[in-house]
Parts: C-alpha cells; sequence; structure tokens
C-alpha cells in the first residue's frame, strides 16, 4: 500500500506537469507574427491629422493641404 507521502508525491508531479503545460500553452498563445497590414496602413495615412504625419515624411516639402 502506498504511504501518504508517496501520494502527495505523486500529486505534486501531476501538478507541475499540469502547470507546465498550462505556461508552454500560454507562451505558445501569447504572440503571433505578424507583418504590416497595408490596409490599415492606408487607412491610417489617409485618417491621420497631417501636421502629426509632417515630420514621418522623408521630403521637407510640406504635405498636400499644408501652409
Amino acid at each position: 500500500m502506498m504511504t501518504l507521502e508517496t501520494l502527495i508525491v505523486i500529486f505534486v508531479i501531476a501538478g507541475s506537469v499540469g502547470a507546465l503545460y498550462v505556461a508552454w500553452r500560454a507562451h505558445k498563445n501569447a504572440f503571433k507574427p505578424t507583418g504590416p497590414d497595408e490596409v490599415l496602413v492606408k487607412r491610417f495615412v489617409e485618417t491621420a491629422p497631417l501636421h502629426l504625419l509632417h515630420g514621418l515624411t522623408e521630403t521637407p516639402e510640406p504635405l498636400p493641404g499644408q501652409p
């Protein structure tokens, strides 16, 4: 017959394996590789205030509609 200590050790090992699986699954699902979404970028640029985009352009000329 198993002793109480043996049962405790078995439950602790099973719990540790379960916790390891939950942590691994959470890490695996924590992020997903993505690239830039061209549709979202285009919509952002079209709807963004032009004075905020002025510093992001590579040309010194003002953006259309800017004085």
